[in-house]
This record gives C-alpha cells, sequence and structure tokens, in this order.
C-alpha cells in the first residue's frame, strides 16, 4: 500500500495490498456467424463492343505514298507487317514501304 492512498483513506488496489487478485470470469464463446462475404461487382456492359472493327487496313496505291507523312507511312508499314524508321527521309520510306507492298504481291 502507499502511504499516500493510505493517508488519503483511499481503498487500497491488490498492486498496492499485495494480495493477488482473483481471475476474470471467463467469457462465453461467441456466437456462430456466417462468414462476411463481399457483394458482387455488378456487370459493366462496354457499349463498345457491338461496333464493328476494322480488321483489313485499306492501303492506298502506291502513287499515293509520296504525300503522305512519315507518321501514316510507318502506320501503314505496321499493318503490312514491316517497321519503318521513322528517322530515314520520307522519300527513302516510301521507297521501302513500296519495296515491301511489290515482295508480298509476287
Amino acid at each position: 500500500m502507499s502511504k499516500y492512498s493510505e493517508a488519503a483513506g483511499l481503498p487500497t488496489t491488490t498492486h498496492e495490498s499485495g494480495v493477488a487478485g482473483t481471475t476474470a470470469p471467463p467469457v462465453s464463446p461467441a456466437p456462430d456467424v456466417a462468414p462476411i462475404v463481399p457483394p458482387t461487382p455488378p456487370v459493366y456492359e462496354n457499349p463498345l463492343d457491338d461496333m464493328p472493327v476494322a480488321t483489313t487496313p485499306e492501303v492506298p496505291p502506291v502513287g499515293d505514298f509520296k504525300w503522305m507523312s512519315k507518321i501514316k507511312l510507318e502506320e501503314i508499314g505496321r499493318t503490312l507487317g514491316i517497321e519503318l524508321d521513322r528517322r530515314l527521309s520520307q522519300p527513302k520510306l516510301v521507297e521501302q514501304l513500296e519495296a515491301h507492298i511489290a515482295s508480298l504481291d509476287g
């Protein structure tokens, strides 16, 4: 017991009196509860799924390439299976693309 609580006339606690405290009464087990199931997310319907998709690229005739930009030439080349290097000049890209198209035809 501390001298301050004794002087104040306060009740003593178990750690002050030196008496071993009693154990708490046993807790009953929790009732059976169903497991928490997260809600299923809503089904999202994409409106773009029903839109037609272009599967075959339309390649312009060979003479039209000289008026196209380097980026457009690169895009057409990718659809035909060739990777063009845009660091080259536009006329060289046209030559490469036309040579590739000629090799596909014959």
